[in-house]
């Protein structure tokens, strides 16, 4: 199926006549409509699902409502009730072999007998009575309306089902629906009915009587089961439109300011820790500027005394050595002439020893110029080599640490200044906590609600089993082999056959949607490694994974956004298990998913998820880098600018600036 045109006439936000066109091309499945919260997104969601089921579609937000009722309160304000609303969308689909197009209106208007309903299908542009007076039966064998959530879906279902709280009776809805055990459910309990009918034949007035008083308690509960149903549904409308209120509340009190109001005292905390580190650093700075830090300026001049010093003290031990020579060197010529030696050697030995006497008293006769004692040049020689480049390198990282710490400061005294004050946050922090609590009141009554629909499924169990027990014994002793002994024992056996035929079903085909499922998460994760099997219990519908380590791998092990993706994958899986190519519609995908995971839908899940898919996104969800990862996708985008004065949407070609 591909959706080529979308005409909405006063429909919810939707003044006069507004149009879409969704035919992608090749290559480029996205339609992407932009739209503020409350601006009609949700709307053209709701559109599509009426045009398609009418009284059977899952609406965001009818609740119990009536089905009249609500069509009536669905007419855009501003428009005449005489004329009404309408919702006209043309498609294409394959029916044996060929495609065939399609265009299918369901309009309504109040009339003098009330809401009065019309529902007209052409066929490749002609009118098509069969098609027109059977479109109920036509939608439901190619598109059932209790799979139909496969392939449209909002945000909040994604939540719930990432949440895990009812994730198996959304999946066995979903199993149930696709592979038609409904039927298989609804004969088998017409075979228990046609039973207890037969049985009661041939029992006595007081099991009659019982079973009478059985069958009333069996009627109150189903009447409780029903209530509870359509309780249910209208709970979890108003829960998912609150969880809405809350998102909103959280973008509004995030953008005045409202996180940093509440980590202002970490923040001041913060900024004084910073300050204490800063003066510590200073600290230690100027320690190092008061010592010998500054030397640093005059090292050359350092080396040089260093040198000057050391030359001094081979100038002290010249001096001394060249008197010592002297009066050696005496010693040495008496002793040569005592000993006979000739006077030429002696006179050649004393004129070598007054040339090293001589080449000495030179360097012994160069001033003083520092006379400094001795012991200083080592002292130079350990300042230059240890103690000034340990300073330096001291004062180089408390300069550096002072840079950062500066930056900090700086930073968080900007976000100081940025905290809104606490009369100008505390009405908008009251109606974020309004709406925290009013979605957590009706999460609580919705919590109650389901453990109430337990109660009452075990109660019905109850019942029917004491139905099957009442006058057993009696009609066991009554019975006779006649039509009834007949019916009973086959009506047995095709119920065992059922049953046996719904598990055998249920595993054929869980199997193949587990591989499914694991594939797409695999595929959105990137992580094949995390997950190594995915499993549903083909009794309780339970999902359950297995780690790389062959272990099991609780849903809360994963991440809150592993655990969405999670979830898209399941649907994901199950709508590419039913093996129907039906566009895919996605209100307000990215919800709440950090960027990391909103990088991963963007890039391998939306352009990926059907051959059609139009997305219904807020100006925070896809915009900016995840817009420009998308656009390859993009055939087309729409924005649904709503005008509050008039109270009024408009769907205009382009997307947010």
């Amino acid at each position: 199926m591909i959706l080529d045109t979308l005409i909405i006439e006063n429909f919810g936000a939707y003044g006069g006549i507004q149009q879409a066109e969704l035919t992608p091309e090749p290559g480029r499945p996205v339609i992407l409509f932009g739209g503020m919260n409350g601006g009609g997104k949700t709307t053209m969601l709701d559109a599509i699902q009426l045009v398609f089921y009418g009284a059977r579609a899952r609406i965001s937000n009818r609740g119990k409502q009536p089905y009249k009722d609500y069509l009536r309160d669905s007419i855009h304000r501003g428009a005449d009730l005489s004329e009404g609303a309408s919702i006209t969308l043309r498609f294409r689909r394959m029916m044996d072999g060929e495609s065939h197009s399609f265009e299918l209106c369901r309009s309504w208007r109040v009339g003098i007998k009330g809401v009065e309903e019309t529902v007209r299908v052409r066929r490749d542009g002609l009118p098509d009575e069969m098609f027109t007076e059977h479109w109920d039966e036509v939608i439901d064998a190619y598109l059932p309306s209790g799979i139909a959530h496969l392939f449209f879906f909002d945000g909040e279902q994604i939540m719930e089902l990432a949440e895990g709280g009812h994730a198996a009776e959304i999946l066995g809805t979903a199993i149930h629906s696709l592979l038609g055990l409904d039927l298989v459910d609804r004969l088998e309990s017409d075979l228990k009915v046609l039973e207890r009918r037969k049985r009661s034949e041939g029992l006595g007035d007081e099991a009659v009587a019982e079973l009478a008083i059985v069958r009333s308690e069996l009627a109150q509960v189903d009447g409780d089961q029903e209530k509870a149903a359509n309780d249910e549904g209208r709970l979890v409308n108003e829960a998912g439109r609150l969880a809405k209120e809350v998102t909103a509340a959280e973008d509004t009190f995030r953008a005045e300011g409202g996180d940093l109001y509440i980590q202002r005292n970490a923040l001041e905390a913060n900024l004084a820790a910073l300050k204490a580190k800063r003066s510590a650093a200073e600290a230690s700075l100027r320690e190092l500027v008061a010592g010998p830090l500054p030397l640093l300026l005059v090292e050359p001049q350092l080396e040089e005394v260093e040198q000057q010093v050391q030359h001094e003290r081979e100038i002290r031990h010249a001096k001394t050595l060249v008197e010592a020579l002297d009066e050696r060197d005496q010693q040495v010529l008496s002793t040569l002439r005592d000993g006979g030696l000739p006077t030429a050697s002696v006179k050649a030995i004393q004129k070598a020893l007054a040339h090293d006497r001589n080449r000495r008293a030179g360097l012994a006769s160069e001033p003083l110029l520092l006379d400094a004692p001795d012991g200083l040049a080592p002292h130079l020689r350990h300042l230059r080599a240890v103690v000034l480049p340990s300073a330096e390198a001291l004062a180089r990282k408390l300069v550096s640490e002072l840079d950062a710490l500066n930056e900090d400061v700086a930073r968080v005294e900007s976000d100081l200044e940025r905290v809104p004050a606490a009369d100008r946050i505390a009405a908008i922090q009251g109606a974020l906590s309004a709406a925290r609590a009013g979605h957590a009141e009706k999460s609580s009554e919705l919590q109650l609600l389901k453990m109430s629909k337990v109660a009452l499924a075990k109660r019905r169990a109850d019942l029917e089993a004491r139905l099957d027990r009442i006058g057993e014994n009696q009609f066991d002793q009554m019975v006779t082999v006649d039509d009834r002994e007949r019916i009973l024992k086959h009506s047995a056996k095709v119920r065992g056959t059922l049953e046996t035929f719904r598990g055998q079903v249920i595993q054929r085909h869980t199997s193949n949607m587990e591989s499914l499922m694991l594939e797409s998460f695999q595929k959105l994760l990137r992580k094949t490694e995390l997950v190594k099997a995915l499993s549903i219990d083909s009794s309780t519908f339970e999902a359950s994974l297995t780690g790389r380590d062959g272990k099991s791998l609780p849903f809360d092990r994963l991440s809150a956004g592993e655990r969405q993706l999670l979830a898209t994958s399941m649907l994901w899986g199950l709508a590419r298990a039913s093996g129907r190519p039906i566009p895919t519609i996605i209100d307000t995908p990215l919800g709440r998913l950090d960027s990391e995971h909103r990088s991963h839908l963007i890039e391998r899940y939306f352009p990926n998820a059907s051959h059609q898919v139009l997305l219904l996104s807020t100006d925070e969800e896809i915009s900016n880098d995840y817009l420009e990862a998308l656009r390859p996708a993009i055939t087309r985008s729409y924005l649904l600018d709503h005008d509050e004065t008039k109270g009024s949407t408009s769907i205009k070609e382009g997307y947010f600036a």
